[in-house]
């Protein structure tokens, strides 16, 4: 009878141990954006956009038009965050001329030939939101940026407490607020650079 409750006991755990690796999902990566995956980001802008509204939001995000998806995938700065086979973000890194910030209210000041970029678009699909999925996605533009020894610089709007507090959270450092129209918008940065 022992022996018997042994070999059952034993094949309850192997049982259990199976279905746990069998429903195990594949771990979340990030890839840079192809062709094929511009009507997924521009569509996904528009969904995301949609929920923000939805919200309440002021931030601004999408829908995001076809030919602006195809210009970032073109520039290798549109990257897609996928599961096995399933997409469910995006977000887009691409540099910018430290020119183009002077005379800018609320430029960074950043070291001379500090290379800079801009992270934009930040994308999860709706439903998946506050899982930590963000997060894959802001480590992977910070390992773009460290690769250059950059600067990385993001704003968004200064009334979404959330995403201000998540890109805290990331390790950004709030630069400041300014004003936009008839809102404002929180600036931050992050740099690989002590």
């Amino acid at each position: 009878m022992e022996e018997l409750r042994t070999y059952l006991n034993q094949r309850s755990v192997e049982r259990k141990a199976a279905r746990a690796s069998s429903s195990r999902a594949p771990l979340p990566t990030v890839r840079p954006a192809t062709t094929l995956d511009i009507a997924y980001i521009a569509d996904l802008s528009a969904r995301v956009q949609a929920k923000l509204i939805a919200g309440g939001s002021l931030q601004q995000i999408g829908p995001i038009p076809r030919v602006q998806v195809a210009a970032q995938v073109t520039a290798g700065t549109a990257y897609l965050l996928i599961e096995g086979d399933e997409m469910l973000g995006s977000v887009f890194v691409e540099p910018i001329a430290e020119h183009i910030l002077r005379g800018v209210p609320c430029s960074p000041q950043v070291a001379s030939g500090t290379p800079l970029y801009f992270l934009s678009k930040l994308m999860i699909e709706p439903q998946l939101q506050g899982r930590g999925l963000g997060n894959v996605l802001v480590d992977t533009a910070k390992q773009v940026v460290a690769k250059q020894g950059g600067t990385l610089l993001l704003d968004c709007w200064a009334g979404n407490i959330m995403l201000r507090t998540f890109y805290t959270n990331a390790g950004f450092k709030l630069y400041g607020i300014y004003p936009e129209r008839d809102f404002e918008i929180a600036v931050f940065t992050w740099s690989c650079q002590p």
